[in-house]
């Protein structure tokens, strides 16, 4: 039944967005009025709070933290009648902070989660006796060393950590359609092994093991011509909303069950994190390829039209630390307030 139940939830997570579409929550905002603690039992999913209950000992394995460096998204028409089609992409690039930055704050988080839990009263084993368990060290090196580099994010870990399981499969599962929902389905198996593992750590070293994934994006992106109306229009266009947000955060909790804490939306952050959106630079061959798609299509009287932008989302390297590590970090007191009380 175990393995049935993680082979469920393990297929649902790996298979790509395309193939598995859902409307994204709106984004609650964190001001200076926001209270993780106050905000815990509203904003936290649970799914099997058995695995929270009378948590005492903990052991954390892995703690990772995407950041998403670039996105994008087309819009089009139908080209009705005698309109023709109309295409519109916006491509996002994050600029201002990188590795470095992302490292510091992932190891300051981490940090600070440990001292939380402490101070709530949990006895956390330390990484030395981790590192001795052999069943860890199998989990290790299954995994991949961070950070993990993508075209369109780094997923960061503590110095030393790898990043394993679902984790891993999900930051090397592909950009999605039909090949990445394969490439993710092959992932199952070496994902729920990871599972199975880790129900045997906690055996071995007598302590819940605790697995922490977050996500932060840096802009929202929308198409405008989305749905029946917005496809009967005469002109295509995304809209964008430059802010930091808290895409997703889930901390697992491996005991004799597996339970999770999940954000129930995305959290908005101050987009004062930014300074600026402005035009990525155009290349002679940017100008060449747009001279030679207009010729192409006045020869062909084509009445379509596209259009695409290549914007930078330019971070302020001290703003976006301190605007993100006070997010995050008060989503780590959302789980260890839900992780105390038992619930």
């Amino acid at each position: 039944m175990f393995r049935r139940t993680c082979f469920a939830w393990l297929l649902a997570a790996l298979l790509p967005g395309t193939l598995l579409a859902k409307e994204e929550p709106a984004a609650v905002l964190v001001d200076a009025a926001f209270k993780p603690a106050e905000q815990a039992g509203k904003l936290l999913a649970v799914t099997e709070a058995q695995a929270l209950k009378g948590v005492k000992r903990v052991v954390v394995p892995l703690f990772s933290v995407e950041f998403v460096t670039a996105d994008s998204m087309r819009a089009e028409t139908s080209g009705f009648g005698a309109a023709g089609r109309a295409s519109a992409a916006a491509y996002y690039k994050l600029t201002g902070v990188g590795e470095a930055e992302f490292q510091a704050m992932t190891e300051a988080l981490y940090a600070g989660f440990v001292r939380e839990l402490q101070a709530a009263g949990l006895e956390v084993l330390p990484q030395a006796q981790l590192a001795a368990s052999p069943i860890y060290r199998k989990l290790a090196a299954s995994g991949s060393a961070a950070p993990i580099r993508n075209d369109a994010s780094l997923v960061m870990a503590p110095a030393g950590m790898a990043i394993y399981g679902l984790n891993k499969a999900q930051a090397t599962g592909g950009g999605g359609g039909l090949f990445s929902a394969l490439s993710a389905m092959g992932n199952v198996a070496s994902a729920m092994g990871a599972v199975m593992d880790t129900a045997e750590l906690h055996k071995e070293l007598g302590a819940a093991v605790l697995e922490v994934q977050m996500r932060v994006h840096f802009v929202q992106l929308t198409n405008n011509n989305k749905g029946f109306l917005g496809r009967m229009a005469g002109s295509a266009s995304v809209g964008a909303q430059v802010f930091p947000r808290i895409a997703m955060a889930t901390l697992s909790v491996h005991r004799d069950t597996r339970g999770t804490l999940s954000l129930t939306g995305p959290l908005a952050l101050d987009p004062a994190a930014f300074t600026e959106v402005r035009k990525a630079p155009t290349t002679a061959g940017d100008v060449a390829a747009g001279v030679a798609t207009a010729l192409i299509r006045l020869a062909s009287n084509s009445r379509d039209s596209s259009s695409s932008e290549e914007l930078l989302a330019v971070a302020d390297p001290a703003r976006y630390r301190d605007i993100v590590g006070a997010g995050l970090a008060g989503v780590n007191e959302m789980f260890i307030t839900r992780l105390r009380a038992g619930e």
